[in-house]
């Protein structure tokens, strides 16, 4: 039931915009892996879009099959995996690596567990994307800014998120964890403040 609910969100425009800026940074024809896929809405606008061939993978079957649906007919592999499992691909296999919405929920150990091999399977001039709520902005600026949608799913994935999110914000995980491993760092605020998006290049 979950896995559907979340599915009809992804069909948002105000999510469509939430995953606008990562979009922008795959390049045509290129290979990526998704970690967290959920649904898979990115996966398959990559694919009809800027011809990517994406993997997904996943924790949740439920999930998975609506990202089936989804990606029906395109260049999308989708996976189950255990949790806290190493990744199942070989060394330096794609050209980039996307986790959205997921790393936020995690402990600190089991992020940079999932960094470190992310940056296994990324070829070497590949780069991690991360996309997450920033837990900032506050309901009348949401309100200003997306109540034109006439969607009230924003404000329910405002109000589900925004503490873990505030928390991620006010730490700098990925920077710390960059600045351990001496590996480059960007970040971008963007959703007109609600999201933010950060790289780490592997080379």
């Amino acid at each position: 039931m979950f896995a559907q609910f979340f599915s009809n969100i992804q069909e948002t425009k105000w999510y469509a915009a939430f995953l606008a800026p990562v979009m922008e940074q795959i390049p045509n024809h290129s290979t990526l892996l998704d970690i967290g896929t959920g649904s898979g809405k990115m996966l398959e606008l990559l694919a009809k879009n800027k011809s990517v061939k994406s993997t997904g993978i996943d924790t949740n079957e439920s999930m998975l099959e609506e990202a089936r649906k989804k990606t029906k007919d395109l260049p999308v592999e989708l996976i189950k995996i255990e949790p806290n499992s190493t990744l199942p691909f070989t060394d330096e296999h794609f050209d980039n690596v996307t986790i959205c919405n997921v790393l936020f929920h995690m402990e600190k150990e089991a992020i940079f567990k999932m960094l470190d091999d992310s940056r296994r399977v990324l070829k070497k001039d590949g780069r991690l994307i991360i996309l997450t709520p920033t837990g900032q902005g506050g309901l009348v600026n949401l309100s200003r800014r997306f109540f034109r949608f006439g969607n009230n799913s924003i404000f329910i994935w405002y109000r589900a998120t925004k503490k873990n999110a505030k928390k991620w914000t006010d730490n700098q995980i990925l920077k710390e964890y960059c600045a351990q491993n001496g590996l480059p760092y960007s970040h971008k605020v963007t959703l007109h403040g609600f999201a933010q998006m950060e790289i780490i290049s592997k080379s």
